[in-house]
């Protein structure tokens, strides 16, 4: 938050105060999340920052060096119009072959935020799956292995709102995606698994490099100008 501030005029101040203007936290924790709740409450603007779409932070690794995306009024980017010059990942053809569907979980955080239990999406989901098909279904919870390694040999990931769903889409991996994500546009339907079909992937993806800033970045003021945030 002190290289956000700092680039755009700001002032570091602790989560349950307030001041005038528009409000800007990171993540839904300590505090944060009844922030943001208050300001879609009383109609206040608000930046929210969180892990990058690409190459994200691992601050809580201890690794500062990376993508935070920064977000207007919203926890997920919003499609926008991109030259793509930001954009730095690869996107890799689509598989168009696998066997399992890779489900992930909801977070006590995200579970907490929207209020939603997180056993009962997950057997939601789960029957909502095999509804549509008999392939396996695998789990996979935040943290728990690497994602590179689960999307191997994946035919579709589904999730609520997890940027695994951007890590799934530049493998090649379709998604399906049900609460408030960045590639929406992008997301199969529960019907599709078994009636695929291929989006154009290139212009969702590029339009979240340019939501997305490093900690210089933001502190040089580069954040303040692209996203047009006035101190």
């Amino acid at each position: 938050m002190p290289a956000f501030a700092e680039g755009c005029g700001g002032q570091v101040v602790p989560p349950v105060t307030l001041l005038e203007g528009p409000a800007a936290m990171y993540g839904v924790l300590r505090g944060c999340g009844e922030i943001i709740k208050n300001c879609v409450d009383v109609g206040r603007d608000y930046w929210y920052i969180d892990h990058g779409y690409t190459n994200p932070s691992q601050h809580t690794k201890g690794e500062f060096a990376g993508n935070y995306r920064v977000v207007f009024n919203g926890r997920q980017a919003k499609p926008r119009e991109s030259n793509g010059r930001r954009f730095k990942a690869e996107i890799r053809p689509w598989k168009r072959r696998g066997k399992h569907i890779l489900v992930i979980p909801l977070t006590k955080a995200t579970s907490d935020f929207y209020n939603i239990p997180q056993r009962g999406w997950l057997e939601t989901v789960i029957r909502e799956v095999a509804t549509y098909t008999d392939r396996p279904i695998r789990i996979k919870e935040k943290g728990e292995g690497n994602i590179h390694q689960s999307l191997k040999d994946c035919w579709c990931l589904v999730t609520h709102s997890s940027n695994t769903a951007v890590d799934a889409l530049l493998e090649g991996v379709p998604v399906i995606t049900l609460g408030e994500s960045a590639v929406s546009d992008l997301s199969w339907k529960f019907g599709h698994i078994e009636n695929s079909y291929w989006p154009d992937r290139e212009p969702v993806l590029w339009g979240l490099s340019d939501n997305q800033f490093t900690l210089a970045e933001m502190r040089s003021g580069l954040c303040a100008e692209m996203m047009k945030i006035a101190g």
